[in-house]
């Protein structure tokens, strides 16, 4: 990982942190929708080869980036 990527990866979980100690409705939202959304078992259980396939060729993707980046390949 970068340096910058960590700096990014710190600043949002210290937003998270002041959300959950300022604004802890927002959060509770957020939650929520995340828990409807993306959490939810019936569409996990309908969209499972979609999400297969995504997360398959994300992958893919990164070892490529990943690889590239190691071996300085064209």
């Amino acid at each position: 990982m970068t340096p910058w990527f960590k700096v990014g990866i710190g600043i949002f979980f210290f937003l998270l942190g002041l959300g959950y100690l300022d604004r802890p409705d927002l959060i509770e939202r957020m939650n929520a929708f995340l828990r409807e959304t993306l959490l939810n078992d019936s569409y996990i259980a309908l969209e499972r080869r979609k999400w297969g396939v995504f997360f398959l060729l994300l992958s893919l993707l990164f070892l490529y980036l990943g690889y590239n980046g190691l071996y300085g390949l064209p």
